[in-house]
């Protein structure tokens, strides 16, 4: 199994965690600019957004596979896994694939976390809703959201109905997973159970948008154990009993960096590089 190595991905969730979301985004632009990347700022007053946009080649005529992850963290968890691990890693994609000029825009959201809560239904995927709703979209051609990428190394490719199995964005990420050598799994997840902002660009009608997770082996089978008979008290009891460890931690004091793993951030970074250097992706 061919993995990058590249030991900044570790300090990079170090440098976020325990820090507000503002200052996170300022640590984020202050590493792209010491890659030599200046990044574009999408804001917005109210509600307060701020989501920070890489683009290896601003060419509107060619369409990009775009790689998310959100900065924001939950309340006072550190945030680790949730998402600085995604963070980390698509900042070492920057890195890799700075001078390359491949098609290849990077989004770092804002306030993907719920901003109001309920027992049945969480509000949240705002900076994502801002940037599907000012935008047409026309020149992005697959979404690959990163969320939760610190911990195992069992891809979870999701959420992906049976139906969907058959998309360019599913199938592409099997075959470089296979190349790999990474087991995988597609997992039908509700969005009222778990989502990310893959979400955002599906109701905006774009159906080539998934969200890619590792999950440890030793808890693949409480997964398949929950996915298998979801019930309503599944969804309302989020954080109780019947949710893997990886999940039910993800919003405590437990998602430190203590519990992330180099080699997990690193192979997820070499297969959303064998993704972005595929050379006939999506008509890019």
């Amino acid at each position: 199994m061919a993995v990058v190595s590249n030991s900044e991905l570790i300090s990079y969730v170090r440098d976020l965690e325990n820090k507000s979301n503002p200052i996170r985004g300022q640590i984020i632009v202050n590493t792209l600019k010491g890659f030599g990347i200046t990044p574009e700022i999408q804001r917005w007053r109210f509600p307060r957004i701020q989501n920070i946009v890489v683009d290896l080649l601003p060419d509107p005529s060619i369409r990009k596979m775009m790689f998310t992850a959100h900065y924001d963290k939950y309340g006072t968890s550190p945030g680790a896994n949730d998402n600085a691990s995604g963070v980390s890693v698509i900042l070492g994609l920057c890195h890799e694939l700075n001078e390359s000029r491949l098609p290849v825009r990077v989004i770092f959201f804002d306030r993907e976390e719920a901003w109001l809560r309920t027992p049945i239904l969480n509000l949240g995927l705002l900076g994502s809703l801002y940037y599907v709703l000012s935008n047409t979209l026309t020149d992005v051609g697959s979404v690959y959201n990163i969320e939760l990428c610190g911990r195992g190394e069992f891809l979870g490719i999701w959420p992906v109905k049976e139906k969907q199995e058959q998309l360019e964005v599913v199938k592409s990420v099997q075959m470089a997973a296979e190349e790999l050598q990474i087991s995988y799994k597609t997992l039908h997840i509700p969005w009222l159970l778990l989502s990310s902002d893959h979400l955002s660009f599906r109701l905006r009608g774009f159906q080539n948008a998934l969200t890619l997770s590792f999950i440890p082996h030793a808890q693949l089978a409480s997964f398949k154990s929950l996915l298998s008979d979801i019930r309503v008290s599944h969804i309302i009891h989020k954080n109780k009993s019947v949710w893997p460890e990886l999940i039910k931690s993800r919003h405590t004091a437990l998602d430190d960096s203590r519990h992330i793993s180099e080699s997990s951030l690193s192979l997820m970074l070499s297969l959303i590089l064998k993704l972005a250097k595929y050379k006939y992706a999506y008509d890019c």
